[in-house]
Order: structure tokens, then C-alpha cells, then sequence
């Protein structure tokens, strides 16, 4: 009997520190593994597999939403979409193809389709997005348009820190941008 009040006691005290929050609360403003919940299912409509073509080029985006661990001081849970992308040159070459190993601790993308700001603009809907192999540097993918079946993307500069001696440093020089396969914007839809 002992040993069921004090499992009681452990199951009462965990779930007291699990409590579920709408998804656009402040990290600030709940206790220590609260989880900030998708309750309202607002990430829905980017979730799936989402196709579209660029320079004859076929591009492919998987989005997921994943209950995701914040470690730190204090600790949390947050539903957050992540992605992983495919390309397929027009001959039928596979240029890259990380949908197939799915990354979900380092993914290419990832967000919450919340307003974020680059440059002091504010973009209503984006996606960070992180390429492999690329110093470091990122880009948003702001979402200039959703519906049930379609969406639109549009990249916004290679921003962050750089690693020293990149392995691009002489193409940035001679184009002005890092050479990201990855269309500057793109209409998708959903598959």
C-alpha cells in the first residue's frame, strides 16, 4: 500500500509539471516541462508532402509537427513543424534527397509558421531554413500564401554567421550569394 500512495504521489507531482498551454504562450510565462500544444491545430494546414517545380527541376518538402524538447533552465515542451526537402533534376537525377532519411534532430527546416522578423520586417507565416553544407548560414522561408492545397514560398537572404574558410567563399565572391539548391520562390502543392 505503501509503495501505491507514494506512485500516486510521483504520477500527481510529474503530471502537476506537465501542464498544456495554448501554442502562442511565452516559454516565459509557464512553469519548468510545461507544453506549449498545437490545440487549435494551426499547424495542420503546413503538415504533409508539398511538390512543386523550379527551372524544370522537381522539389519536394516534407513537414512534420513534432512535440519538441527545450533543455535550458526552464525546460519545455512546444509542437513545432520541421522539414526535410528532395530535389530531382530534370533527367531524373536525385541532387539531394533528405526526405528519405528524415532528420529529426537536425533538420534542413523548421519553424512554426509564426510571424518572424528579419531585418526589422516582420513576416506574417516563415519557416527557418538551414542547409546542409552551407557555413552556417540561413535563410527564411516566408509563406506568402496557404490555402488547403496550395502554398508559396519565398526565400529571404542567406543570413548568420559564417564559418571561417567556408567552402563557398570563392563562388559568394564571384555571384554574390551562397549556391543553395533551392528556388528564391516556388508554389507548392500539397501531394
Amino acid at each position: 500500500m505503501k509503495n501505491l500512495i507514494i506512485l500516486f504521489l510521483l504520477l500527481i507531482t510529474i503530471k502537476s509539471h506537465a501542464q498544456e498551454y495554448p501554442l502562442k504562450t511565452s516559454a516565459f510565462d509557464v512553469p519548468s516541462y510545461s507544453y506549449m500544444k498545437d490545440t487549435n491545430n494551426e499547424y495542420d494546414k503546413y503538415i504533409g508532402l508539398w511538390k512543386g517545380n523550379w527551372n524544370g527541376k522537381t522539389v519536394y518538402i516534407e513537414l512534420k509537427k513534432i512535440k519538441y524538447f527545450h533543455a535550458g533552465n526552464d525546460p519545455y515542451y512546444r509542437d513545432k513543424v520541421i522539414g526535410e526537402r528532395k530535389i530531382i533534376a530534370v533527367d531524373g537525377t536525385v541532387e539531394i534527397d533528405r526526405i528519405s532519411n528524415f532528420d529529426y534532430q537536425n533538420p534542413e527546416i523548421f519553424g512554426t509558421g509564426l510571424p518572424t522578423g528579419v531585418n526589422g520586417v516582420t513576416y506574417p507565416n516563415s519557416l527557418m531554413f538551414y542547409p546542409k553544407n552551407m557555413c552556417n548560414v540561413f535563410a527564411r522561408l516566408v509563406v506568402t500564401n496557404i490555402t488547403s492545397n496550395q502554398m508559396t514560398l519565398h526565400m529571404v537572404g542567406m543570413l548568420g554567421h559564417k564559418k571561417e574558410n567556408c567552402i563557398h567563399d570563392e563562388y559568394v565572391q564571384q555571384h554574390g550569394e551562397y549556391p543553395v539548391n533551392f528556388p528564391k520562390d516556388i508554389v507548392l502543392t500539397k501531394q
